[in-house]
């Protein structure tokens, strides 16, 4: 198993608290160096469809490296921590594949159905879609929160029996209990954050309501203004589970983390202020698991010194440089 290089994680003197983290990096500018992606439609298992953004390197050959980035909710292709990671991977002579999962991004008017924390199949989807454009191509899964949940959940669900193509994943901040992550965002404290996703998802709701011909839905006329109501009433039954908390249980990785076959990182911080840190400690893990834990860093922030990288985005770098070194493992 590639055992990954960290060096320490030290945050920025006037940005060390989680949301201080949290946000900042959440407000850091995320740009492609001059570089345009390429769109390409996937068709999903049960018939819907989302975007991919490819973004190919001059060097890349076919059978070189891909690497897929999953983002987390409310994000897409954008996201400047998806923009930043993809921009240093393919600078490194990577081929990047920016999901936007359904509902979201360029998929917002593409998708018929939505995007939820268990969306595992559309992983094999994707995968399946990229083999026909590259089958000699060795994969790599990079997910961010939610994003993070549903690789973990779908490499935990392959099992002994993953794609032969997909060889690693990095996840970063995975809620892997979302039962407790969803409380937690309810503490007080973290309410901006449950609120932020709300108000962001409603309106996202609200214009595919009128944009999108033969939206699945439910009948749901005053949409809520908390997340965990949001999921009750409209993620959990559009996608046929009883409430949140079936939903919740069903969508979770936890469990399924010791049946990992694929070496994987997971990346997170102690202080995450959405993804409670001692929930890790709930579930059994699998040997090709290995755990980074930072005392700080927030949820996707990690915004360091400077003093080990070229730029403050220790997050950033950690992952581009496991993924460039998984081929110069013999």
């Amino acid at each position: 198993m590639l055992t990954a290089e960290y060096p320490p994680f030290r945050p920025l003197s006037f940005c060390s608290g989680p949301h201080q983290q949290t946000i900042g990096a959440f407000l850091a500018p995320g740009r492609m160096s001059g570089h345009k992606a390429v769109k390409h439609v996937v068709s999903l298992s049960d018939g819907d469809r989302l975007v991919i953004h490819d973004d190919q390197p001059r060097s890349w050959i076919t059978g070189d490296r891909i690497a897929v980035l999953f983002h987390g909710l409310c994000g897409c292709h954008g996201s400047p921590y998806i923009v930043r990671t993809s921009d240093k991977l393919r600078r490194a002579g990577i081929r990047t594949i920016r999901v936007d999962m359904r509902g979201f991004g360029d998929s917002a008017l593409i998708s018929r159905s939505h995007a939820h924390a268990g969306c595992s199949q559309d992983v094999g989807s994707i995968i399946r879609f990229l083999d026909g454009i590259s089958p000699l191509s060795r994969i790599s899964l990079i997910g961010f929160s939610m994003g993070a949940n549903i690789v973990l959940k779908a490499i935990g669900e392959w099992g002994e029996h993953f794609p032969l193509n997909v060889d690693s994943a990095i996840v970063v901040a995975p809620p892997v209990c979302l039962m407790s992550t969803s409380a937690n965002l309810r503490s007080y404290g973290n309410r901006i954050y449950d609120r932020y996703f709300t108000a962001r998802l409603k309106k996202q709701l609200q214009m595919r309501r009128r944009h999108v011909k033969g939206l699945v839905d439910v009948n749901l006329r005053q949409v809520p203004d908390r997340l965990i109501h949001f999921d009750d009433q409209f993620t959990a039954p559009v996608w046929g589970y009883s409430g949140a908390r079936e939903y919740y249980e069903s969508a979770s990785c936890g469990p399924l983390m010791k049946y990992v076959q694929i070496p994987t990182v997971i990346v997170t911080s102690r202080d995450d202020p959405i993804v409670p840190f001692e929930i890790f400690d709930r579930f059994e893990m699998s040997s090709n698991i290995e755990m980074v834990a930072t005392g700080s860093g927030g949820h996707l922030g990690f915004l360091a010194r400077g003093d080990t990288d070229p730029d403050r985005f220790w997050l950033d770098w950690r992952i581009a440089k496991w993924v460039g070194a998984i081929d110069d493992v013999p």
